[in-house]
């Protein structure tokens, strides 16, 4: 069996997330701590509410946290500037993500207009003093997500994660959360069981399977290669049932948590189809 869940609102205290995730069935949420639109990042929740989030997370059955970045970090930046500000965001997001027993704080590396090779390059530089700057009192898990590619976003393929994890000091502070959509719109077809075996093997050599901490499940709206990162209900998109079924029946694939993050429309009874879907697709 898999686990699985959603992406939910953690709007007017972060325990409140558990009642949408029980609604939803999830078994795995994934939360913004703060506004992912602003560089503002709440205070370390107190004791009290520390308390609050795990009683309710215990009562909702939901087995791991993920927490995302907001929107606006870019730790591979050619601006100087732009890294540090992402860099003091990470680390206080990360604090929190930390203080509420969060199993990991999920960001994208960004981009970088001067290249790939110079992205990847402050992308190292950035990940290893955030690490630094969280281990001692804070040494939640780091999360890097594949990207979707447009635009000289860092991190899109599996070798050039890999030429970011090769660049870790402390391996053991990191994990890799691969995103279906992103993989697919990239150029990788996630659908195809023979092209994706096949990269999950380049994924063990470059970076290691037990690295692999989280999938993010999404349908695509866009076709494969299109760089264009819109995301679709589970079968409707262009990966289709029959794609989602030749990925989950990958090796190893089920064993690793799966959020999902298909389009909302507030109605838990039409919203939790794409995991009941999911889960059909898994049988």
């Amino acid at each position: 069996m898999i686990k699985a869940g959603y992406h939910v609102s953690a709007a007017g205290g972060l325990y409140k997330a558990f009642k949408e995730a029980k609604a939803l069935t999830c078994e795995v949420i994934q939360i913004y701590v703060g506004s992912p639109r602003g560089w503002a990042t709440p205070s370390i929740p107190s004791e009290a509410d520390i308390k609050k989030f795990k009683e309710a997370q215990k009562e909702a059955g939901v087995e791991k946290v993920l927490v995302h970045a907001a929107y606006l970090p870019n730790p591979s930046s050619h601006k100087v500037s732009l890294r540090n500000f992402s860099l003091k965001k990470m680390k206080d997001e990360a604090k929190i993500a930390y203080s509420i027993g969060a199993d990991g704080y999920n960001f994208h590396c960004g981009s970088n207009q001067d290249g790939n090779k110079e992205g990847i390059k402050h992308a190292i530089n950035s990940l290893n003093r955030l690490a630094e700057l969280t281990n001692y009192k804070w040494p939640v898990e780091l999360i890097l997500e594949s990207d979707a590619g447009a635009g000289n976003r860092i991190g899109d393929t599996i070798e050039e994660l890999g030429a970011i994890w090769k660049g870790l000091k402390n391996k053991k502070r990191f994990g890799i959360c691969l995103d279906t959509c992103h993989l697919f719109v990239s150029g990788l077809d996630v659908g195809n069981k023979k092209v994706f075996s096949k990269s999950m093997k380049q994924f063990d050599k470059l970076i290691g399977l037990e690295n692999l901490k989280f999938f993010h499940i999404n349908d695509a709206m866009f076709d494969l290669g299109s760089k264009k990162d819109r995301h679709e209900h589970i079968g409707k998109g262009y990966i289709g049932k029959q794609g989602f079924k030749n990925f989950l029946s990958v090796p190893g694939v089920k064993k690793v948590p799966m959020i999902l993050e298909t389009p909302r429309s507030g109605d838990v009874k039409k919203d939790i189809k794409d995991i009941q879907e999911l889960r059909k697709l898994a049988k």
